[in-house]
């Protein structure tokens, strides 16, 4: 399903988004590829969320491919049809929109047995992480600088909140 489901995010890119853009969403999809990545590596062997792959052979070589695939299109789908007339209640309703349809596709990977959540993340807690996501996404893409500090504020609080044992190797994890 990652699988399929990545091809299909890489179809709508080609497809959909404005490929013209590329060289200005850049940095946005790297920052989003190398959050993702380091996501797994601050809490490996202590996940909140684990991908049971159905074509690779681990969640890590599964986020892997999301990490370089999946999010990075997603985000160009995202930043390439963000609303232009900065109408609040349009850009409102377009974060909604990505938001259900995120939730709604990890909803399937739920009910399928292909990610399961751990260490009190929760699957009613993804709504909440997607509307950061995007929101950073956007702030990235606009200031890049202020994101970064952002960031690491969060990701702070995310180790801080769900008891991230930083201090332990991570072979003693868990």
């Amino acid at each position: 399903m990652y699988t399929v489901t990545q091809a299909a995010f890489i179809i709508a890119v080609y497809k959909l988004a404005d490929l013209k853009q590329w060289k200005d969403f850049h940095p946005t999809l790297l920052y989003v590829c190398v959050l993702n990545l380091l996501y797994n590596y601050i809490t490996a062997n202590y996940q909140l969320w684990k991908l049971h792959p159905d074509f690779f052979s681990n969640h890590s070589i599964t986020d892997i491919m999301n990490s370089i695939i999946l999010l990075p299109a997603m985000s160009f789908l995202f930043l390439s049809h963000y609303p232009r007339n900065k109408e609040k209640k349009a850009i409102v309703l377009y974060y909604i929109k990505w938001i259900i349809g995120s939730v709604l596709i990890e909803s399937i990977f739920v009910v399928t047995d292909r990610i399961s959540f751990h260490n009190g993340y929760h699957f009613w807690m993804e709504p909440f992480f997607y509307t950061l996501m995007f929101t950073f996404i956007r702030l990235h893409y606009k200031r890049p600088l202020l994101t970064y500090v952002l960031s690491c504020l969060v990701v702070l609080f995310f180790i801080w909140y769900f008891n991230v044992p930083i201090g332990t190797p991570i072979d003693e994890r868990n």
